[in-house]
C-alpha cells in the first residue's frame, strides 16, 4: 500500500510460494556438535509447531520420533528436510549417530516417553549440562551427551544431569505439546538450567582418557587384540541395585559414583567374575592420573621445547599452533 498525490495505490504482494518455493518460513542452522533431535526440536519451535506435532508432519513413526531419527534417518525424511530448509544433505546427516562405532556406549532409548519416569537407578536416553544450556544463545543438546562414559562437562567441569531437577523425570522434548523451548521440561514445565556440583579432578581425568581412547577407536586405530574398545568397555558388568548392569544401563548418579570409586581406589562394584573387560577398566583407572591428554602429547612431540629459564604462566599451545606444527611436519615429509 502506498500513499501518492492522486490517492492510495494498492499493489498485490508476491505470494510466499512464488518467492520462497517449498522452503519453510524459518530455517535455522545446526550448532556445532548438535544432536539431530535437538535441531529438529528447535526447527519446530522456530516455525511455530510444538515438537509433538512436528513428528507427525515429518511422518516419523513412534512417540520418541526425534530420538529414533538420531539413530537412523530415513532417506525420505532427509530429502524432505533438505527441500524445506535448503540445508545441505551432508550437514543434516552429520547430526545423526549413524553409522555409530560407539553405539554400545550410547544411553538406551526407551519404548515410550512414559518409561522416562524410570527409577533413579535406571538410565535415561539423554543427559545434559545445565551450565551449557544457560550460556547458549539458543540452547541445544550435544551428541556427546548421549555417551554413558561422560558424566561431567569438559567445558565447565560440573556434573551432567539426566533428569529434570524439579520433577526428577527423564527428558522427553519430543513429547512437548506446548510451544516452549526444549530446555523446558515437557513433564512439569520447569527450566533445566539448575546448576550441578563440580566433578572431582580424578573423575575428570578418567573421563578425558576414555574420551581420547574412544576418539582413536572412531578414527580407525583398533586395539592390538583386534577387539573393539567400545565393546570391551560396554561389556563389563557392575553391581548396582543388587543386579549386574552395563555402564550404559546405569543412571548418571551411579555412573558418577563408579568413576569416583575407580579414581579414589575404593572397592568397586565389579562382580566376582574376572573378565578381560573388568581388567581393562581397572588398568584405565590406574593410568588416568598421569594422562596428560592427546593434545598435550601431540604438542610435546612436534613443537620445539622451550629453553631452560624462569617458569612462565602463559597457557599451552592453542589449536592454531598445533595446525601450524602439523603443516610443518607435512612439508618436511614431502621434502624428504
Amino acid at each position: 500500500m502506498r500513499f501518492g498525490p492522486t490517492g492510495i495505490s494498492v499493489t498485490p504482494a508476491e505470494r510466499y510460494e512464488s518467492a520462497a518455493g517449498n522452503r519453510w518460513p524459518m530455517s535455522i542452522m545446526p550448532a556445532p556438535g548438535e544432536l539431530l533431535s535437538s535441531w529438529l526440536h528447535r526447527l519446530a519451535y522456530a516455525n511455530g509447531i510444538p515438537p509433538h506435532y512436528f513428528g507427525a508432519l515429518l511422518e516419523a513413526p513412534g512417540e520418541n520420533w526425534s530420538a529414533r531419527l538420531d539413530r537412523a534417518l530415513p532417506g525420505r525424511i532427509l530429502q524432505l528436510l533438505e527441500e524445506h530448509t535448503h540445508i545441505p544433505l551432508e550437514d543434516i546427516t552429520a547430526l545423526t549417530n549413524a553409522p555409530d562405532p560407539l553405539a554400545v556406549l550410547r544411553l538406551p532409548l526407551r519404548a515410550s516417553p512414559q518409561q522416562s519416569c524410570a527409577p533413579k537407578t535406571q538410565a535415561t536416553w539423554l543427559q545434559f549440562c545445565p551450565a551449557c544450556l544457560a550460556e547458549d544463545e539458543t540452547p541445544y543438546f550435544r551428541r556427546d551427551w548421549r555417551l554413558a562414559t561422560r558424566v561431567s562437562c569438559f567445558r565447565h567441569g560440573c556434573r551432567l544431569r539426566d533428569r529434570c531437577p524439579s520433577c526428577g523425570q527423564g527428558l522427553a522434548p519430543f513429547s512437548q505439546k506446548r510451544l516452549v523451548p526444549h530446555q523446558i521440561c515437557a513433564w512439569c514445565g520447569a527450566a533445566l538450567c539448575k546448576r550441578t556440583r563440580p566433578a572431582t579432578n580424578g573423575v575428570r581425568r578418567l573421563e578425558r582418557l576414555i574420551d581420547d581412547l574412544l576418539r582413536l577407536q572412531a578414527s580407525g586405530h583398533r586395539m592390538a587384540e583386534g577387539r573393539s574398545l567400545p565393546d570391551l568397555l560396554g561389556s563389563a558388568c557392575f553391581q548396582f541395585s543388587r543386579r549386574p548392569m552395563s555402564i550404559a544401563r546405569l543412571s548418571h548418579r551411579d555412573r558418577y559414583q563408579l568413576f569416583r570409586q575407580l579414581t579414589d581406589g575404593q572397592s568397586t562394584p565389579f562382580g566376582t567374575r574376572r573378565s578381560s573387560a573388568i581388567i581393562y577398566w581397572k588398568r584405565v583407572a590406574q593410568v588416568a592420573p598421569a594422562w596428560g591428554g592427546l593434545v598435550t602429547s601431540f604438542s610435546d612431540a612436534v613443537l620445539p621445547r622451550p629453553k631452560a629459564g624462569p617458569c612462565s604462566n602463559t597457557a599451552g599451545p592453542n589449536l592454531a599452533d598445533l595446525v601450524q606444527a602439523a603443516a610443518r611436519l607435512d612439508q618436511q615429509r614431502q621434502a624428504l
